[in-house]
């Protein structure tokens, strides 16, 4: 690439980052969603910040260790609070430079294996105008951080293919540790380094695995004696080792919607015949990239003799490859048998989406160089073909943006955090406070809460034995006016469960202010 085009699609590169960065600024007037596991990264930051160390604090004051969410993302935003940054305003400043890098990251992808500039700007513009990404990232969650960990853990493994220096292999590790302090999913990308590495067989490979290791373990060693000694329950990360596969028609539904990043909006309300089309499409990935694995794999041997080795590109597009079949191994592995309640949502699967998005924008560059001759003026056709996809996602990327910053979400959600239900909260005197959301308490009055009883632990998918007994103490602390329980949406819920649950914690209780979606129940003061 010469200078003057180095520096046109360094530009390019850099303006798409900057509108992904301005239509997430613009998807977010009133924050970051907020939800749960977004209290325990806030409150992480905040103890920390307080000098307590990563712990959270519990409705009745009692420290307790964080050992179920690795610390990075918290430790970065206790950086910003530091300097006097608002937590959550600093998460949103954080989250917004880190869509800009991942798209900058996806264009550097794209281009390395296909050195393709236009297909690069191509798949940088699908992550910038994603209306699916565009909702992923616009909450307070660790997954943005991740990302970025994992596409430049990725690059710098796939320059070592071409680099003789030791210095992108333990790049490469230490960048996976930091994945893996950001969420445990990190163990996946390790499984994807290390088997890409035994399936090409670069020179040395037991060395750069090695190399790998190095980089890599002072850190996770150091989170995991940390975890493992605080663990309430003795395990790693607070999970027990338990059987709770997920039901098959789950594992379907989220195989059937592994393309859903490119669906066009406009064309799946048209009409359902292109949702099961693309339902199709979803359903041959899995085998499809198998079949293109094997074909590498067979051919191996010939890169070896005519090209000196497997080169950085094929071995970033194998990464990416084997990173997909890996990530979903590794979601049902941790759903069966550590955390029953991972939802298989976009949330999670983005993880996938993001790497398909860098692989199908380089397939894109392969099938146009391989359209010339008489073969040329079919790319006629296919230019169309972008130029619509491209229009109708730039279309969905608009519409998203108008969508997600009209309300808030999450607890962030105007009619939840400017209630007056949250300002009685904020004002009531020291009191213990109960919960069915103990994070939305937090977040938006920074008052600590106990979660309120439920018969089963979603985690483990277990009946929980002290159910009854909890429950009792709870309604025996509420009556003595000693406690309050603040319940959100289980009223008018349309999940029975959830009805019954509400039902159940309530009874007996007096209402002391009924606020709609947010009542609270207690003795009047």
């Amino acid at each position: 690439m010469s200078g003057r085009k180095r520096w046109i699609f360094s530009v390019a590169l850099v303006g798409l980052a900057l509108a992904g960065m301005l239509a997430l600024w613009r998807s977010t007037p009133y924050g970051l969603g907020l939800v749960n596991d977004s209290a325990t990264y806030i409150e992480g930051a905040t103890r920390l910040l307080e000098g307590k160390g990563y712990v959270r604090i519990s409705g009745g004051g009692e420290i307790k260790p964080i050992t179920h969410f690795p610390p990075l993302f918290s430790l970065l935003l206790a950086g910003f609070g530091v300097f006097g940054s608002d937590l959550l305003h600093a998460a949103r400043l954080l989250v917004t430079f880190l869509f800009g890098v991942d798209i900058l990251l996806v264009g550097v992808s794209v281009y390395r294996i296909s050195r393709s500039m236009v297909f690069a700007c191509l798949g940088a513009l699908l992550l910038a105008v994603s209306d699916l990404h565009l909702g992923v990232y616009s909450f307070t969650l660790s997954e943005p951080l991740f990302i970025t960990l994992m596409l430049a853990a990725y690059l710098c493994l796939g320059k070592s293919f071409d680099a003789t220096h030791w210095f992108w292999l333990i790049l490469t590790g230490f960048l996976l540790s930091l994945a893996t302090l950001t969420r445990f999913a990190g163990a996946s990308l390790f499984m994807t380094a290390l088997l890409v590495l035994l399936l090409l067989r670069p020179p040395s490979t037991l060395k750069r695995i090695g190399f790998i290791l190095a980089g890599a373990l002072p850190a996770i060693l150091a989170w995991q004696f940390y975890s493992l000694s605080a663990s309430e329950t003795g395990s790693l990360g607070n999970r027990l080792l338990l059987w709770h596969p997920p039901p098959v028609e789950t594992l379907f539904e989220a195989v059937k919607n592994l393309l859903t990043w490119v669906a066009p909006g406009v064309l799946l309300s048209a009409s359902p015949v292109w949702g099961r089309l693309l339902s199709l499409a979803s359903l041959l990935v899995v085998p499809g990239l198998l079949v293109w694995l094997f074909w590498v794999l067979r051919q191996r041997n010939m890169f070896a003799r005519q090209l000196g080795g497997v080169g950085s590109s094929r071995a970033l597009a194998f990464t990416h490859v084997v990173h997909v079949l890996i990530y979903l191994g590794f979601l049902v592995v941790s759903i069966t048998i550590f955390d029953a309640s991972t939802p298989l949502n976009d949330r999670i699967l983005s993880v996938i989406y993001i790497p398909e998005m860098i692989l199908f924008a380089s397939a894109l560059a392969w099938v146009w160089s391989k359209l010339h001759g008489r073969l040329a003026v079919l790319r006629w056709g296919m230019a169309a073909l972008l130029a619509l996809l491209v229009a109708f996602s730039v279309k969905d990327g608009y519409a998203a943006v108008g969508q997600l910053g009209r309300e808030g979400q999450g607890f962030a959600h105007r009619e939840i955090s400017g209630s007056t239900a949250i300002q009685t909260i904020r004002q009531m005197p020291p009191t213990i406070i109960y919960s069915n959301r103990p994070g939305a308490i937090f977040l938006l009055t920074g008052r600590s809460a106990y979660v309120a009883p439920t018969p089963g632990d979603p985690v483990t998918g277990q009946a929980r034995g002290s159910y009854a007994e909890d429950l009792l103490q709870m309604k025996l602390r509420v009556s003595q006016g000693e406690a309050v329980v603040v319940m959100f949406g289980l009223r008018n819920s349309q999940d029975s469960a959830e009805v019954d649950l509400f039902n159940d914690l309530t009874a007996g209780l007096s209402v002391r202010a009924d606020y709609g979606e947010i009542i609270i129940f207690g003795v009047s003061p």
